[in-house]
């Protein structure tokens, strides 16, 4: 097909819209969600003082809760942010700096909040996935895994959580198991927190809760004690590696709650001690926990500072156990620290680093035999007096007779 030129002959005003909010975030959210956001940007240039939430209602033929949802859905995103008075009542609402924040959310089809007490729907569908085994140790990427969802084009470093074994003893139990009763299923399908948060979480997965998944939330709600933005990190994280089963979902959970872990920032701790490249660099100085404050910040100088990759600063590793036969940041970092001062940043490098420094400690070795070799000889250089003959000796024997 030919290529379309697009052309203009309005002379009315214009909203500006980011590119990357229509590249990175239009794709994949809901279409009512989009045409809240836009309108927002148009109300920004008419400087309207009677903005409110029946009236954008009344402007898109929506109930007030579709765009409560919309406004929750760009303040989980970072695009906006919500404002609350004394009484919980929305107050305000920020537009942030589209450039300061990251990729969108999942995709999702749905524009309404989920009613948990329609999960059971698909309970079997997710029963058959829930089979997947969590180990105890920090978990493959490219282990077995229920319905996975992988994203090619990722930069992220891909992120493991060690999950404590005994985790497992201090709840024995599957959450996903826990039948919730009727009554209490009604009551928080009317909390429209707690419903928003399902909306959310069915936003990462891409597909409606089953009856298994419900259960585990209402566990870590109610007995767990996490709060709805946990929850919704605990989910965005799991998806971020790849893992949707909630079997693997739940052993997460309980291995926070074994570690007192409560809030949003005490999880993104918790990741960050298990990142791969965190993981790999520990494991190599053969050191089975979490780094102390002091070891964190040499790990971030090595990556943020340095900028090694992971499997670099293994290797500067590996040859300080073989150096020194113990573990020593400080003797990773003075080789780091070297390499980076030649700006060796490659395994070629290194290897070419490594050939000049062999190429000289030869050369050295040989300059070294050669002086020593000239030492052995001077003895035999020196200049000897001629031997006497047999006659002469026999001719002073007889003068002394």
């Amino acid at each position: 097909m030919n290529n379309l030129n697009l052309y203009s002959e309005t002379v009315s005003g214009y909203t500006a819209v980011s590119d990357i909010f229509i590249d990175e975030y239009v794709p994949s959210a809901n279409g009512d969600f989009v045409k809240v956001y836009l309108y927002l940007l148009r109300l920004l240039t008419r400087k309207n003082s009677n903005l409110s939430i029946s009236s954008l209602a009344d402007t898109f033929n929506q109930t007030e809760n579709d765009v409560m949802r919309a406004l929750r859905y760009w303040d989980r995103s970072g695009l906006v942010q919500l404002s609350y008075d004394d009484n919980n009542q929305l107050c305000g609402i920020t537009l942030k700096d589209i450039a300061n924040h990251g990729s969108s959310p999942e995709p999702d089809d749905n524009n309404a909040a989920p009613d948990i007490n329609n999960a059971a729907d698909n309970a079997v569908s997710e029963a058959v996935t829930d089979n997947e085994p969590v180990s105890s140790s920090p978990v493959s990427d490219n282990a077995a895994s229920g319905n996975t969802i992988s994203d090619s084009s990722s930069n992220v470093v891909s992120m493991d959580f060690a999950i404590a074994s005994s985790a497992s003893s201090a709840h024995n139990v599957e959450p996903s198991k826990v039948t919730v009763p009727a009554d209490r299923l009604n009551e928080l399908n009317s909390d429209d927190d707690f419903s928003m948060s399902l909306f959310a979480i069915e936003t990462y997965l891409g597909k409606t809760l089953s009856q298994p998944a419900t259960n585990a939330i209402v566990y870590f709600y109610d007995t767990l004690n996490f709060s709805t933005a946990l929850i919704e990190y605990l989910f965005e994280y799991c998806i971020s590696k790849g893992k949707t089963s909630i079997r693997y979902i739940e052993t997460v959970a309980l291995a926070w709650a074994e570690k007192g872990i409560s809030t949003v920032d005490a999880a993104k701790e918790e990741v960050v001690n298990y990142n791969e490249s965190v993981y790999g660099i520990m494991k190599a100085l053969g050191l089975n926990r979490d780094p102390a404050p002091a070891e964190k910040q040499y790990i971030s100088k090595w990556t943020d500072v340095y900028g090694f990759k992971t499997d670099i600063i293994i290797e500067a590793c590996n040859r300080t156990i073989n150096a020194i036969h113990q573990p020593s940041f400080e003797y990773v970092e003075s080789i780091l620290s070297s390499w980076d001062n030649s700006n060796i940043k490659s395994f070629d490098d290194i290897k070419k680093a490594d050939a000049q420094y062999e190429a000289g400690k030869t050369a050295t070795t040989s300059k070294s035999s050669k002086v020593i070799k000239q030492n052995a000889n001077r003895f035999n250089n020196y200049q000897q007096r001629p031997k006497k003959s047999d006659d002469w000796y026999n001719s002073l024997l007889s003068n002394n007779n």
